[in-house]
């Protein structure tokens, strides 16, 4: 009898759920977005709420919050009204990186956000300067054990940073980080001879490789990139590692599985449609839509990689 009662129960919820899925969205979605405006991250998302605006007949309205390493803009994403007209941009720092390394945030990165789509990924590359005497990544890695070497990034705790720290452990290097908090800072310390190599990402190197002023070694994802399609992966280089952290579309936890299912749908369209392909590849994004499921499996395993790795190098975020 009470197996009887649960069953048409769950059947009730989601029959009740079904009418507010199809009438999603009945007024305008706010997308808040981690990162300040101009950047990847924002060109990205405001192509996304540009084409969910189209499919839903709704104003899809980007809000850039950034600062904190994503925690003020997540934490609001966190506590806003779970009925899916409050969405986020993450990046996966985020929810994978700086809750091991502060002392506490003001929300569960595995409770209090529901996963919707991974979005993109987000290969990095390494390059060094036109005139360097390092001409392919194993030239690098040959150099590193032969004298003291500087290689040049975004700030300790980021992707870049950790990525790095992996790259270093596999293929058994050491350079020194010199961290930034922006890539044309970097940049022009290796155009200057201020630093030996860089791990940036493709959207902001690109130009200056194809100028002529940076070489590019290696591209860090599983495959080669298309806006760089003359630069080797890591992997065929001879190191066998690969990373190509996320961005994904997320809800705060509480948003009905019916209205997230449509999300999710809508959104995986938008981003398999050729031409959103080609403009996230300009940008440097290589989109990966899937399910709600396969992204929360991503974050978890992610989480749990980067506690361990975290700890090790003993990062501590302000």
């Amino acid at each position: 009898m009470l197996g009887k009662l649960m069953t048409v129960t769950a059947l009730a919820l989601a029959a009740a759920s079904m009418p507010a899925a199809a009438a999603f969205p009945d007024h305008a979605v706010k997308l808040i977005v981690s990162n300040a405006p101009g950047g990847p991250v924002d060109i990205m998302s405001r192509m996304l709420a540009d084409q969910l605006s189209k499919k839903w007949g709704q104003s899809v309205v980007v809000e850039n919050r950034p600062g904190a390493s994503g925690i003020i803009s997540t934490n609001l994403l966190a506590h806003a009204n779970p009925d899916g007209h409050t969405l986020g941009v993450v990046v996966a720092s985020t929810l994978t990186i700086v809750p091991h390394a502060t002392s506490s945030l003001p929300f569960d990165p595995l409770k209090d956000l529901q996963p919707i789509t991974m979005a993109a990924r987000t290969p990095f590359v390494f390059v060094v300067s036109q005139d360097s005497p390092i001409k392919s990544w194993n030239d690098f890695v040959a150099m590193s054990k032969q004298k003291d070497m500087s290689l040049g990034s975004f700030s300790i705790g980021t992707a870049f940073h950790l990525v790095w720290e992996q790259v270093a452990r596999k293929a058994g290097i050491h350079a020194l980080y010199v961290p930034s908090s922006n890539s044309g800072k970097t940049q022009n310390d290796l155009v200057g001879g201020l630093l030996d190599a860089a791990l940036d990402a493709p959207s902001s190197a690109k130009g200056l490789i194809d100028s002529g002023r940076l070489r590019a070694l290696a591209v860090t994802g599983p495959t080669r990139f298309a806006g760089l399609p003359d630069t080797p992966t890591l992997k065929e280089a001879g190191l066998d590692y690969a990373a190509q952290p996320w961005i994904a579309l997320m809800a705060p936890a509480g948003v009905p599985d019916a209205i997230i299912d449509k999300i999710a749908q809508d959104a995986g369209d938008t981003l398999r449609d050729p031409e959103m392909v080609r403009q996230m590849q300009s940008v440097g994004m290589v989109p990966e839509p899937g399910t709600p499921g396969q992204l929360a499996d991503t974050i978890a395993s992610d989480y749990a990689e980067m506690g361990v790795l975290v700890k090790e190098l003993d990062i501590h975020l302000q």
